[in-house]
């Protein structure tokens, strides 16, 4: 009876290891799962390399790559905790900073790309505005900062000198009208704006924005597009935030590279189609410069932000603890 009571205790023993077996290479096998934000449109189109291999930058390291059609999701989601990182315009990052949403600037990804286009052979340079109505896509963008910035340096005063119209929102509609002689006076960013140039050719670009901040601000360009990740992921997750920036870096290199590809991945991720994400990647002047390289541009631009219109940026220049 010893033996047999022996035997017995061995087998369920034995069950209860082969049960318990594929629960732990289960356990094991689960990736750690990296949640990162992008837009539709040009701010996206640095982060699609991490697209390819479904998202798989090590054998246990995933990212899913969320495409969202403006920063208020975005910031929604990384505010109570839904997003581990975000590529979003340089002045949302330092509205969330000074609202003290837990974020780390972790990279500059995006540099300045914006235009003012006309079909009116009268306008020449930002002093010919006087008198006319400028077509921003979006209030408090950076298209909007950016052309207050303009017309302060010409000596113009907004809603006096110069009306600006924010009633159509979407680059992409803008650029459509644009193109059908709607409007004759906008500014856009890539790749918008190689969209317009080459469908109308009665459009000219007479401001070209990142060599006026480059007169002003003496820095060679002014930073539209960071990635941020949250506090607690840098924290928590170095090694995984390790592999996100070097992965990031490895997908700026590649869109760059291989525009035909990556025009393709662009539209596979319902950002921007390819047709238009193509011709104008080499003009969007994506980059990856890590934050500590990146803090004196990113700082300056801050400060020339802050000097004319604190509010862009939450009221005031968030401090270097900011950067990762």
């Amino acid at each position: 009876m010893k033996r047999i009571a022996s035997i017995l205790v061995l087998g369920v023993f034995a069950v209860m290891l082969i049960g318990a077996q594929p629960m732990t290479e289960q356990a094991v096998s689960e990736p750690t799962v990296i949640k990162l934000a992008v837009m539709a449109g040009p701010t996206g189109f640095s982060s699609v390399g991490l697209t390819r291999n479904e998202g798989n930058i090590a054998a246990d390291v995933q990212v899913d790559v969320q495409v969202y059609p403006s920063p208020n999701e975005v910031i929604a989601r990384l505010a109570n905790g839904e997003l581990d990182a975000a590529c979003l315009p340089t002045n949302v990052a330092a509205n969330l900073a000074n609202k003290k949403v837990p974020i780390k600037l972790a990279a500059v990804v995006g540099n300045g790309m914006l235009y003012v286009l006309s079909n009116d052979p009268a306008i020449k340079e930002a002093s010919d505005l006087l008198g006319k109505t400028l077509y921003v896509p979006g209030a408090g963008s950076t298209p909007d900062q950016m052309s207050r910035l303009l017309l302060k340096q010409a000596g113009l005063q907004v809603d006096k000198d110069v009306m600006l119209n924010y009633s159509v929102g979407a680059p992409a509609q803008l650029a459509q009208m644009v193109i059908a002689g709607k409007v004759s006076l906008a500014i856009l960013p890539e790749p918008f704006v190689s969209m317009v140039l080459a469908k109308n050719p009665a459009v000219r670009t007479v401001v070209d924005v990142q060599q006026l901040y480059r007169q002003l601000a003496n820095v060679e360009t002014y930073p539209m597009s960071v990635l941020v990740v949250r506090e607690s992921f840098a924290r928590n997750q170095s090694r995984a935030l390790a592999l996100l920036l070097k992965a990031y870096e490895d997908s700026v290199a590649w869109v760059n590279a291989d525009p035909g590809a990556a025009g393709k991945a662009i539209e596979a991720a319902s950002i921007m189609n390819a047709a238009m994400a193509t011709p104008a990647i080499p003009s969007c002047n994506l980059v990856f410069v890590p934050s500590q390289q990146a803090k004196t541009e990113v700082q300056a631009y801050f400060s020339f932000l802050a000097a004319f219109n604190p509010e862009a940026i939450g009221g005031k220049v968030p401090s270097v603890d900011l950067y990762l």
